[in-house]
Order: structure tokens, then sequence, then C-alpha cells
């Protein structure tokens, strides 16, 4: 085949795949319509407590939608939230061709062109089973592109910066750090879980340009850590700016310790109200009295860990001789009960009571100090328990926090079997990546090999940021799942290729 008809050939299958996956997304979209779910309203309403690309990219939308006068209702909800889910589908679309053509184009380098077609057809079909599960296996029983919620622009723009993180090293110049920079700016300006990817960054940087002689430059790695100390800084920027413009406060949103605290509070004990003793009596008078509040609620609805099943041997129980299942599944039935319905209305009477001048931002912003103070405190003498050998479980609930995400990036909690067979992928998935590490250097394999690591190092550091920080569920750790069994079966086809 001469070089003309195969750069039209392949056109024409990159045009056809973003077509296809087009009817796919856009059609699921108007169909089912915009799906209005429980965080929703916060971001309609530009609550205090969200990040701030997703509300001001709603806002932008009504703004539009308003001034081409459009039909104010559609699908029962305002009209603008359609243009939302279409826009979103399309960029759904674009994140899969994406990954496609660039699997395409590492393909064809070793692999013929039936081969490497399918490949590129498999990348995007994996992330179209992604949003399939979701929509008809999963109970939500929606795709996540047709939802009003962060995930509807973090979980395609993870895809895109995953990518360009794969292929920035093989020019790994100032244009490559700055794609990485803008996209770690705006995915975790979306939703800070999303931070984790520029974690990612900095590991596979520390990892290729320290430890691996091919990459191996101390000033490219210094550069990737000036980029994400700066990265980090404007994210801060962006955020206390939007609020200083909405709310008329620097300040950065609230309940970013949420997630620790609920964690920390879910291992307390009662005399832990001894901690807050020395507390400013200014700035937080009686903690002493809030922290035993908030305790004896949790108790009395038992949401704490002596209520959980698995955790019948106490400070012995583990993820090896324990139901820690079990166990983190009460821990996620709790989470947003000792969040929302136990923390948040106690100090919000708690600030009305010892702060009645301070007006509604204020007093939310001084309610988020006081979660801050409540959580540090805890978390210190959690991680010196830990340290000490006094742990009374948080190593526990963290352990099996990060196990379950493990499972849920790449299968499922139930049926138990499932357990077994999440296990046997990663152990499939290692082996398939050691294989290609000890076998001939080329120009493909290289790729896949960091196409390997760099997927699984992103859904590992997520595992733990999420398991540390919050309870694991589908919808925090499908963001690598397709990408899990890409990066699998490309590995698996260079070796089968290289003995055929």
């Amino acid at each position: 085949m001469s070089a003309k008809r195969k750069t039209k050939g392949t056109e024409f299958f990159l045009l056809l795949s973003f077509a296809l996956l087009t009817v796919y997304y856009i059609g699921m979209a108007l169909f089912d319509g915009p799906i209005w779910c429980v965080d929703s309203p916060s971001y309609v309403s530009m609550d205090f407590s969200r990040e701030p690309v997703y509300p001001l990219f709603l806002l932008g939308l009504r703004i539009l939608w308003e001034a081409l006068k459009l039909p104010y209702e559609l699908y029962g909800l305002p009209g603008y939230l359609t243009l939302a889910v279409i826009i979103q589908s399309i960029l759904w679309a674009v994140s899969a061709l994406y990954l496609g053509s660039f699997v395409l184009d590492v393909a064809r380098r070793e692999l013929n062109d039936r081969k490497s077609v399918f490949l590129a057809s498999f990348a995007m079909v994996s992330q179209v089973a992604v949003s399939f599960l979701n929509r008809f296996i999963a109970n939500r029983g929606s795709m996540y592109s047709e939802c009003i919620m962060t995930e509807s622009l973090a979980m395609p723009l993870y895809v895109i910066f995953t990518v360009v993180l794969i292929k920035s090293f093989e020019k790994y110049d100032t244009r490559a750090i700055l794609k990485l920079f803008f996209l770690g700016l705006i995915i975790s300006s979306i939703r800070k879980q999303m931070l984790v990817v520029v974690l990612a960054w900095g590991f596979v940087s520390f990892i290729l340009n320290i430890f691996v002689k091919k990459y191996r430059s101390l000033k490219r790695f210094i550069q990737t850590v000036i980029a994400i100390i700066l990265c980090l800084f404007l994210i801060g920027i962006m955020d206390r700016g939007y609020n200083l413009v909405i709310r008329g406060a620097f300040a950065g949103h609230i309940g970013n310790s949420k997630g620790a605290l609920n964690t920390v509070l879910y291992t307390a004990l009662p005399e832990d109200a001894a901690l807050f003793a020395d507390a400013d009596s200014v700035d937080y008078p009686d903690m002493e009295e809030l922290y035993i509040r908030i305790y004896q609620e949790c108790v009395a609805r038992e949401l704490t860990i002596d209520f959980a099943p698995g955790y019948e041997q106490k400070e012995k129980s583990s993820v090896l001789n324990s139901d820690w299942s079990a166990m983190a599944s009460h821990y996620a039935d709790s989470y947003d009960v000792i969040g929302f319905e136990v923390v948040l209305p106690i100090c919000d009477e708690y600030v009305a009571r010892y702060f009645p001048e301070l007006d509604s931002t204020h007093a939310q912003i001084k309610e988020n100090q006081v979660e801050d103070l409540l959580m540090t405190t805890l978390l210190k003498k959690t991680i010196t328990n830990i340290a000490t050998g006094k742990d009374r479980g948080a190593w526990y609930v963290f352990s099996a926090n990060v196990l379950k995400a493990f499972v849920i990036s790449n299968a499922n909690m139930s049926p138990k079997i499932l357990r077994k067979i999440s296990m046997l992928l990663y152990i499939i998935y290692l082996v398939v990546f050691i294989l290609l590490v000890i076998r001939k250097k080329n120009w493909t394999g290289d790729v896949i090999k960091r196409m390997m690591f760099t997927v699984l190092a992103t859904i590992a550091i997520n595992c733990v940021v999420t398991g540390s920080m919050i309870f694991p569920q589908p919808r925090y750790m499908c963001y690598g799942m397709g990408g899990f069994y890409l990066a699998m079966v490309c590995g698996i086809f260079i070796l089968l290729n290289s003995h055929l």
C-alpha cells in the first residue's frame, strides 16, 4: 500500500471512529437528557464547597443560552444543561479518539495494519465500555458524560492528560511541560481529587528522569518539580480569586478537610476531647465540648468503627484476618452521614453561637477553620498512635479502603469472585510489564512500557489518595479503568508479536 493510500485510510478510519463516537455519546445524551445528581445543585448554585471551573462552565452556558433566548426548559430542567451535556459528550468523543489515534500511531511502528487498527479500536471501545457499564450495568443507570457533575469533564481530560504524559517523554521539552502544566491546572481546578494527575506527573518524571538511563536527566526532573510547584500555587490562586469575585472573600473553597475528618472521627475515642484543652479560647472557644457533642452523636447513630462488621477483633483486625469489605462498606455508609448530618450542622450551630456577628460567607469560612482544627488535631494523634503501635483501627480503615479502591479500579466488589479476578488481572498486568522490560529494545515496546507504567502508577496514586481522604466508590476509581485494560492488551500484543 502506498504511503498516500495509507494516509487516506488512516484519515477515513479516524473520521469514521469520531462519527461513531459522537453518535454514541450525543445520542445517549439526547436520549437520557441531563442527569441531575445529588451534587448537581451545588455546582449550579456555585456553592462555596466547589472548585471554580465546573460552576463557571455552567454559568457561561447559562448566560449564552439566555442571550440567545432559547427555550427555558428541556427535559424538565433548565435548557442550558442540555447544551452542557452535549459539549461534555463531544469532549468524551474527542478524548476517546485522541487515545485511539495515539495507539494507532504507536502500534503501526511494530504491528501490521490490521492489528494496529484493532488496538486503536480497542482503545476507543475501552472508553465507551466504561460509560456503557455505568449506563446499562451499574446501579447508577447513567453515563458520567450526561451528568451535571465534575466527572463529566474530569474523566475525559484525565484520559487526554495520561496520553500527553506518556507521549511527552519522547521529547520532554518546554512544549510538553506546558501541555502537562495547563492540563493539570484545569483538571485539578475542576475537581480537587484530580490533583492525582499532578502527583502522577511528578512520580513518573521522578522514576524515568532519575532511574531510567534512556530518560535520565536531572535538569528535566528539576523543570518538572518547578512546573508542579507553580501549578499547585496557581490552582490555589484560581480558587481564591474565583471566591473573591463571587463571594468577596480571597479564600479557597471550603470542605477540604472533611474527608480526613470523617475518617479520624470514625476511629476516635471519647477521651480524645482532652486533645482540644489547649485550643485558643478566643478563636476556638469550648472545643472540648464541641468534640464531645460530635463524638456522642456519631456513637448514638452507630457511625464509628465499633459498630462495623469485620471489626470483631478490635485493634487486632486487619485485611488479612477480618471481613475487611464489610468494614469498608460500613465506613462508606457512615462517611457522608458523619460529614453532612453530624459535623456540619453541629459546627454551624457552634459558629452561630460563638460568632453571631459573621455574615454567611465568613461564617462558612469559620466553620471550615473549626473543621480544620478538629481534623489536624485528631490526625496528629492518629499518626502518632500508628507509629507507636497504639492504633485503634485507622490503619485498618486505610488499608481496607486502598484495597477496595484497587479492586473497583478494574472490577467490582461483588460478587466476591470479582475480587479474586481483580487480583489476578493485576498479576497478569505486572507479569506482562516485567516481560516487556526485559525483552529486546524497540520503539513500540518502549512506548507501551511507558503506557503500562504510567497507567498503573496513576491508578495506584488515585487509590492511595482516595483511600486516605475519602471512601472509594466507582465514580472516583473508574478514571483509569479503560486505560488499565488497554495497556495490558497492548503489552500482550507486543509480546505475542515478538514470538510469532
